[in-house]
């Protein structure tokens, strides 16, 4: 089937364009094959190049007499938090809420022993933030409720002062 219809059918341009211009008749189109070399000189073999070779670099590769590399222990040993730290914080926030004075003196004795615990430990063992933060807090809720306290004695000062009049 080689009619209008056939898409392979090679077909004049009908745009109106001038047809392209034929090669100049010394013109050869470039070869795109590998470069020759020629023959090689007489009493010499023909050889072919191959990929160089590189000698491997001194002082890389597994260490000597210690077999494979393989996946060691994390440069850092992670560190487990002290749980008195925890206790001590988790306490000494409580103590707004529940019992003003008593889990903050708890708390207080926890953070110092958890220091303790976190100094001896040699690096093992975390939580410096969490017991310097209880202590704080604690202290914080001390202070609160002593001012409450002097409030309450002032007041009850002067309640008293105008019932007696």
């Amino acid at each position: 089937m080689t009619g209008p219809e056939d898409p392979f059918v090679k077909r004049p341009a009908t745009d109106g364009a001038a047809p392209a211009a034929a090669p100049s008749p010394g013109y050869r189109p470039p070869s795109y094959g590998p470069p020759g070399y020629g023959p090689p000189p007489p009493g010499q073999r023909a050889t072919v190049p191959g990929p160089p070779t590189y000698g491997g670099a001194p002082g890389y590769g597994p260490p000597q007499g210690q077999g494979q590399p393989g996946w060691g222990p994390p440069p850092l040993a992670v560190q487990e938090t002290s749980s008195k730290a925890i206790v001590a914080l988790v306490l000494s926030i409580c103590s707004f809420v529940v019992f003003p004075l008593v889990p903050a003196v708890v708390a207080l004795e926890l953070a110092r022993g958890a220091r303790l615990e976190i100094e001896q430990s040699r690096g093992r063992l975390g939580g410096d933030g969490l017991t310097r933060a209880a202590v704080i807090v604690s202290w914080i809720n001390i202070a609160v409720c002593a001012l409450l306290a002097v409030a309450l004695v002032g007041l009850v000062a002067v309640a008293v002062g105008r019932s007696s009049t």
